[in-house]
């Protein structure tokens, strides 16, 4: 009997013989996820209140709704190239199940016990190829979030093992492979940088490791706008601080800044950005060009937008939209302060409708709005 085989990690496809069908694009995204809880959950029953709960919470008739979905969904199925695809859903007392005898889904491969006893190039490269990406990637149902980090943290586990492995059996170039192709999902996974920066610093490549984390943090920062952290910085911090044999003079130390400057606005965590604006009132009265204080607040009017995301845009928007003089911090997930100098107080307002401006091409005003507010900062007039 033909093999159905599942893929959900990386998509949600269907093969059987030389077919391979994408289920989201076939069904829609509401039915291939109401589908693929019961793969998840295949010869077990599924009881009416629980897939009401999960899909038609809000729903003014979620009986009604389920049984579209269900006679949708068989409809498909039974238009689909598959053998008895469309005996796949059953009915049962109390709620429906999916079955299917000659089942395969690519997620139970995690679940297997890994023997690294033998483990060879070969088996390297299968171990790469069982996560593909995530779990169900195009559907959003918040059901599927608890699973894609299940399984994402089971390929860890697996890729962790296998490293660890392979290294002590000396195969330490298939651990760095195996690594690092795991980091292509992602490249700031602590536990994944870590181990690899572990293996390297074991066999004192040190230049290697220094460089692959430096590589990792600056990338970090473009991104999010602070410093990448975790096991991987302590490990390398003192690397570092035990292979820096050159003494620095003031000009070495001068150039060294000048040739690793970067023209973009400098983020400060908030102590230090108090302790800034602090230091700028009280030169206030010497400053040639006056220095503004700007607090830049996102209001989120889409329920469907994360603040968390909306933030982080912005955030991008003002490190690359401002000089590099400038500086700015974070005191919260839509809320962030600015220290600029400025010709004139009104040019700021130039500076943050162009930063608005920018923000609004990738998310609209009509899903988000920035606001700002300005002060120059005056020198704290002397008591006494």
């Amino acid at each position: 009997m033909e093999t159905i085989r599942i893929q959900m990690l990386g998509g949600f496809i269907l093969r059987s013989q030389d077919q391979t069908i994408d289920l989201i694009d076939c069904l829609g995204k509401q039915t291939a996820s109401f589908l693929a809880y019961l793969c998840l959950n295949h010869n077990i029953l599924v009881t009416k209140e629980k897939l009401i709960e999960m899909f038609w919470e809000d729903s003014k008739n979620p009986l009604n709704a389920m049984k579209f979905t269900v006679h949708r969904l068989r409809k498909c199925l039974e238009e689909l190239p598959v053998p008895e695809a469309g005996s796949w859903i059953l009915t049962q007392r109390g709620g429906y199940s999916f079955s299917c005898a000659n089942l395969s889904l690519d997620i139970d491969a995690l679940s297997v016990p890994l023997d690294v006893s033998s483990l060879n190039e070969e088996q390297t490269e299968a171990l790469v190829q069982l996560y593909p990406g995530e779990f169900l990637p195009g559907l959003d149902q918040s059901w599927i979030y608890t699973y894609r980090e299940q399984y994402w943290q089971l390929y860890l586990q697996r890729v962790q093992t296998a490293a660890q492995a392979l290294a002590e059996q000396q195969h330490t170039q298939q651990a760095e492979t195996l690594l690092l192709k795991a980091l292509q999902l992602d490249q700031y996974q602590d536990q994944l940088n870590y181990l690899y920066l572990k293996i390297l610093l074991d066999q004192k490549k040190y230049a290697r490791a220094i460089q692959h984390y430096e590589k990792i943090s600056d990338s970090f920062y473009k991104e999010f706008g602070m410093e990448f952290q975790g096991q991987s910085q302590s490990l390398v911090y003192f690397v570092k601080a035990d292979n820096e044999e050159k003494e620095l003079t003031p000009i070495d130390y001068l150039a060294e800044l000048e040739s690793t400057s970067e023209p973009a606005a400098f983020y400060c965590e908030r102590p230090v950005f108090a302790k800034l604006v602090q230091n700028k009132r009280l030169e206030a009265s010497r400053n040639q060009e006056p220095a503004v204080l700007v607090i830049a607040s996102l209001k989120v009017t889409d329920p469907k937008l994360s603040t968390q995301d909306s933030g982080d845009q912005l955030n991008r928007i003002i490190r690359s939209g401002l000089r590099a003089n400038d500086v700015y911090t974070r005191f919260s997930k839509t809320q962030f302060g600015i220290l600029m100098n400025v010709r004139q107080k009104e040019d700021t307002a130039l500076v943050m409708d162009r930063l608005a401006r920018r923000f609004y091409k990738k998310i609209p005003s009509s899903r988000c709005r920035l606001n700002y507010e300005y002060e120059q900062l005056k020198e704290k007039s002397r008591q006494g």
